[in-house]
């Protein structure tokens, strides 16, 4: 991914469960001071989705690769239409979800990394990323793409639950997808060994 920098950073805020994802992000925004704030970016701004889901039975079920590729041209337009011109005039955006969630779902569906990789260069590189391993407390769910793309996949006779889908892209996100980032709710990583001489 390439570095696009203003004055301002974005936080990627990723993770299977939507609730819990909208629900960190929103307190990763609250904790900046007030001036500072650009708020959150979610998935289907551009209504893509949206479209999606009204879309006649006959247009068939789209693929892991189509679900992705639209994800793709969303996130280009909130790059262009939320996030940049905020981080531009000096604000904190998070994103949530953001490239990590998208590839972990990928991974989920059998794409190749490499591809996936490709697909999402364009991104800018974000200043702090989140990984979300817990499902919210309540029980109002706020739909995630992971979800929305398992139970397309699944009535597409992909072979995989919606259930299967979910758990398998929530294991390459914690495991996987941002081995560097700090993760919410998950053990800290175990102090380096010592060198034998």
């Amino acid at each position: 991914m390439t570095r696009t920098r203003g004055r301002g950073s974005l936080i990627a805020v990723d993770g299977v469960d939507g609730a819990a994802v909208h629900a960190v992000a929103k307190a990763e925004i609250k904790a900046i001071a007030r001036a500072r704030r650009g708020g959150v970016s979610v998935w289907d701004a551009s209504g893509i989705f949206g479209e999606l889901v009204v879309a006649a039975d006959d247009a068939g079920r789209p693929s892991a690769r189509t679900l992705l590729l639209l994800y793709a041209a969303d996130l280009a337009f909130r790059l262009r239409w939320e996030i940049k011109p905020a981080v531009e005039k000096g604000h904190t955006v998070a994103a949530a979800p953001y490239v990590a969630t998208a590839i972990a779902f990928g991974r989920a569906a059998g794409l190749p990394g490499g591809w996936l990789n490709s697909l999402f260069a364009f991104a800018m590189q974000p200043d702090a990323a989140r990984v979300v391993d817990k499902a919210s407390p309540r029980k109002a769910k706020k739909v995630c793409f992971v979800d929305f793309g398992c139970t397309h996949l699944s009535a597409n006779g992909h072979g995989l639950t919606r259930h299967q889908l979910a758990a398998r892209a929530r294991a390459h996100l914690t495991r996987f997808a941002l081995p560097q980032s700090s993760r919410t709710a998950a053990a800290p990583p175990p102090p380096p060994r010592a060198r034998r001489r």
